[in-house]
C-alpha cells in the first residue's frame, strides 16, 4: 500500500558511484624520470583526460548533457519484460540507463563498449546490466569524440556527485508533491534549477502514476536547463520502493 510522506531533508548521495579511479603507480614511478617540461604535460594530460572526464568532454564540445536516471522498483513492476534483468533480479533501488551526450544518436550499431576490469567494477554499481551498457554506448557513447573508458567515466562522475533525496532508497513507497520534491532536488545540489530536472512517469497497477525516471541535464560540467522535456508526472507521484 502506498503511504502519503513528503520528501524530508535528508539526502541520499549515489553512494554505490563513489569509488574513484587512481592513476597506476608503476606509471607514476615512471613518470618520476622522465625531465620536469615532460613530467608537467604529462600531469596536466592526467588530469583533464584520466581524473576529470567531464572538463575533457566540454573542451571537446560544449553543449548539453542529460543524465537518465530509473527508478528500478517502479519499472521492473511495470514493465514485466524486465524482470530478468540484473537490477530487477538484485534489488538495485536506482540505475542509470545513459548520458546523452548531445552530439546525435544511434551511431555505434553494433558495436561493443570495452572497459578495462577495474572501470568496469565501478560502472557495474550505476548499470550492472551488459545490455542497457552496450544501448547506451550505441546510442549515445559512440556518436561523442570520446573513447568508451572516457564516456563511462563521464557516467560515474556525473552521477557520484548528484544527491538524491533519501526516499528513493528506501525500499518503501511514498506519494510525494512533485513540488516539494523539485524543492529538495534542488537544495541538495548546488546550482541545480527545477529546469535542470525532468520528472518522468507511468501509470502504476493502480492506475497512479508512478515515477520511472529523473533526468538530469548539465551544460558541461554544471548543471543547465533541460530542453524537451516530458513533465508528465503531474502535480503528485508515487516513488515505488518495490513494496
Amino acid at each position: 500500500m502506498t503511504t502519503s510522506k513528503v520528501v524530508t531533508s535528508q539526502a541520499l548521495t549515489l553512494s554505490f558511484l563513489s569509488a574513484k579511479l587512481r592513476p597506476n603507480k608503476a606509471s607514476l614511478n615512471r613518470q618520476a624520470t622522465i625531465n620536469t617540461a615532460k613530467k608537467l604535460a604529462a600531469l596536466v594530460m592526467l588530469q583533464g583526460v584520466i581524473l576529470l572526464p567531464v572538463h575533457a568532454a566540454s573542451a571537446a564540445k560544449t553543449g548539453q548533457r542529460v543524465l537518465m536516471i530509473e527508478m528500478t522498483p517502479a519499472l521492473c513492476s511495470i514493465q514485466p519484460t524486465r524482470a530478468r534483468m540484473r537490477q530487477c533480479l538484485e534489488g538495485y533501488s536506482l540505475t542509470v540507463s545513459g548520458l546523452d551526450m548531445g552530439y546525435g544518436e544511434r551511431c555505434g550499431v553494433g558495436s561493443e563498449p570495452r572497459l578495462t576490469p577495474l572501470q568496469l567494477k565501478v560502472v557495474n554499481r550505476v548499470m550492472p546490466d551488459t545490455t542497457v551498457r552496450s544501448q547506451a554506448w550505441q546510442r549515445y557513447g559512440a556518436c561523442s569524440p570520446l573513447s568508451d573508458g572516457s564516456y563511462f567515466r563521464q557516467i560515474t562522475n556525473y552521477a557520484g556527485a548528484l544527491k538524491l533525496p533519501n526516499e528513493l532508497n528506501t525500499g518503501n513507497s511514498y506519494t510525494v508533491s512533485k513540488s516539494r520534491f523539485i524543492s529538495q532536488m534542488t537544495r541538495l545540489n548546488s546550482g541545480m534549477t527545477s529546469s535542470s530536472i525532468d520528472l518522468i512517469c507511468q501509470a502504476g497497477s493502480r492506475r497512479q502514476l508512478t515515477l520511472t525516471d529523473v533526468h538530469v541535464c548539465y551544460e558541461g560540467s554544471e548543471f543547465g536547463t533541460c530542453h524537451n522535456v516530458v513533465d508528465n508526472c503531474g502535480s503528485k507521484f508515487v516513488i515505488s520502493g518495490g513494496k
